[in-house]
Parts: C-alpha cells; structure tokens; sequence
C-alpha cells in the first residue's frame, strides 16, 4: 500500500552509498507525509507453523533513511509482528529526530531484532513515512533504501 502525500514518492539514485545495498537507489518523500506499507505472508514466503511457533526464531529488520543536503526530512517506522486473523502481537516503532537542512547528504540505518516471539506470528507489516522539513514542491523529502526483513533460526 501506498500513500503519496504532496507530490507522492519517486525513485531515485542515492546521494550516498549504502553498504551493502544490491541496488543504489531510493524512495523519496515529497513535502507531506508520504507512506509505503507491506504486509509479508511468512507462510507464502517459505516457512511453515510448527517453526514459526517454535521459539527458535528471531526477526530482524532493517531500513535506511537520510536526505539531500540541501534539505532536511522526517522518517518514521513501525513494524509490527501479526497473527493470522492480523492481530498485532509485538511491535516496534521508530521516530528519529529529524534531519535538518545543510546536512551532507547524511544517512542512517534503523534496525531491529524481534525474539521471544509470541506463537502465532504469520505475518510482518512493515511501513515508514517521510516528508521534507521545508515544504518544498518536488521530492526533497526523507530517502528511504535497502529495507529487509530477515528470519533467523536461533542457535541454542
């Protein structure tokens, strides 16, 4: 799902590069809140109950934001854990302080590590937001890559 706020999100190259990411490209937010979310069927994706149930998981996520230096953004995550009937049974959320204006093309990384999970995960629904600081028209807003979310088995 997603939610185009001013002139809604574009892709773009990144103003710096991203360790690791397969591709060196971005979202970008425009002046009002712009939001992308996706739901993952974990089932669909491979895994099956009896391990998803088997407190032997961990889920990692992981998104990288930042902005132009020539303006500054806002970012926020939320991730959250669901069950089949898409209950939320875990959650994490982030709102880091704004990026301001003048900034050297600054990026960072948000991660995060879901374990003790509770039985019944089947789903994740991971969604962020960005928007600039300075209300310009265009996409100056938060650039957002390299978003992964990771099922781990744990070793005892």
């Amino acid at each position: 799902m997603v939610q185009h706020g001013g002139d809604g999100w574009v892709v773009e190259n990144n103003m710096t590069t991203v360790p690791g990411a397969p591709s060196q490209t971005c979202f970008v937010a425009s002046f009002s809140w712009c939001r992308k979310k996706q739901v993952l069927d974990l089932e669909e994706e491979g895994l099956w109950p009896e391990l998803l149930d088997s407190g032997k998981i961990e889920i990692h996520v992981s998104d990288w934001w930042g902005a132009r230096h020539d303006s500054g953004c806002r970012y926020r995550l939320l991730v959250q854990l669901l069950d089949a009937g898409q209950t939320v049974l875990d959650k994490f959320s982030a709102v880091p302080d704004p990026i301001e204006q003048w900034n050297n093309n600054v990026c960072f990384q948000v991660t995060h590590v879901f374990s003790n999970i509770k039985m019944g995960v089947r789903f994740v629904s991971f969604e962020h937001w960005g928007q600039d600081t300075q209300f310009w028209a265009g996409h100056y807003g938060a650039r957002v890559t390299n978003s992964s979310v990771i099922v781990q088995v744990s070793q005892p």
